[in-house]
């Protein structure tokens, strides 16, 4: 017999300045099986990942999200995947506020995985933020590697997938120096529960983890990409810098995409707000030359450091 195939918040975040809350989540049908990807074989890994990809997505259906002091309703898209902007009553104390429960209109509750993301807003009060990429930033993925990239992720175990340790040193030092980290990274909410189970299993300061809409299978298979080249991460970063106006920003990456033009497109709009760019050199890329070469006046004139190496011995200032 089949078993049947529950709703289940695959990912979520809340993030709050005190007045406007961002909130963020995916809902896709699974069977109640363990998909925490932790101490799995490779062979688990791989019929896992298979899973996440074949799953059904809560697509266009209306949702009641319950937090501890009121109701919030919203529409999932096409992906299974919400967002909402919300502006709570006045008497709400959203420094106390959790997700509850997520209903669906017929009534049937959605099951939350407790142990994979913050219910709670999280009220962002520290000065700095850091926005850290993911795949080749703080995880070896190979990415301009297509055969080695597809190894890796399909048949290596979580936990011994390989973190970039100067990256990773550095996440955790600017966190321990008092600034809240958030994950940006352009995988897919398929793979967040992997995601996830790595940045804990390597003890990452936790944050948001903002990731793509989910893709089918047919997708991956095709190489099908949704939706425009760098809009993923361009439409959050301003949405993130709009939400904290009054933060100083610390941007990651590494050159085996887009990330120094991305940042430095972001870095133009808002100016004053960006401390450091980071970007991890994973092999040799000659157009970057150019590309810092022209932001240089930008750079200086908002004291902004640039920072694109292999490695970063430093500690760096807050």
């Amino acid at each position: 017999m089949l078993k049947k195939k529950n709703p289940i918040l695959l990912s979520f975040c809340a993030v709050s300045n005190g007045h406007t809350t961002l909130v963020y989540g995916q809902i896709s049908y699974f069977s109640d099986k363990d998909i925490s990807f932790t101490d799995y074989s490779w062979h688990e890994t791989f019929r896992n990942l298979l899973r996440m990809y074949r799953a059904k997505a809560l697509d266009h259906e209306e949702i009641e999200l319950e937090f501890n002091q009121g109701c919030v309703k919203t529409i999932t898209d096409g992906t299974g995947g919400f967002f909402t902007k919300v502006t709570f009553d006045s008497s709400w104390d959203e420094s106390q506020m959790y997700l509850k429960e997520i209903k669906l209109i017929s009534g049937e509750k959605v099951k939350l995985m407790e142990t994979h993301y913050s219910l709670a807003i999280n009220q962002v009060e520290k000065k700095f933020i850091i926005i850290s990429d993911i795949d080749d930033t703080l995880i070896h993925s190979y990415i301009h590697n297509t055969f080695l990239k597809f190894r890796t992720l399909s048949f290596t175990r979580v936990e011994k997938r390989k973190a970039v340790i100067t990256m990773m040193n550095l996440v955790k030092s600017f966190a321990l120096s008092g600034a809240a980290p958030f994950y940006l990274s352009n995988s897919e909410r398929n793979l967040y529960p992997l995601i996830y189970r790595f940045l804990m299993f390597h003890q990452f300061p936790k944050g948001p983890i903002f990731l793509k809409p989910m893709r089918k299978i047919r997708h991956v298979l095709i190489n099908k990409k949704l939706g425009e080249k760098d809009q993923h991460k361009l439409t959050n970063l301003k949405l993130i810098l709009s939400l904290f106006p009054d933060k100083k920003f610390i941007f990651m990456g590494d050159n085996t995409q887009n990330d120094l033009k991305i940042y430095l497109s972001i870095a133009k709009e808002f100016p004053k707000n960006i401390r450091y760019i980071i970007i991890r050199q994973v092999f040799d890329k000659p157009e970057d030359e150019e590309i810092i070469s022209n932001a240089q006046s930008l750079l200086r004139d908002n004291n902004i450091d640039l920072f694109y190496a292999n490695h970063f011995p430093k500690p760096f200032e807050l």
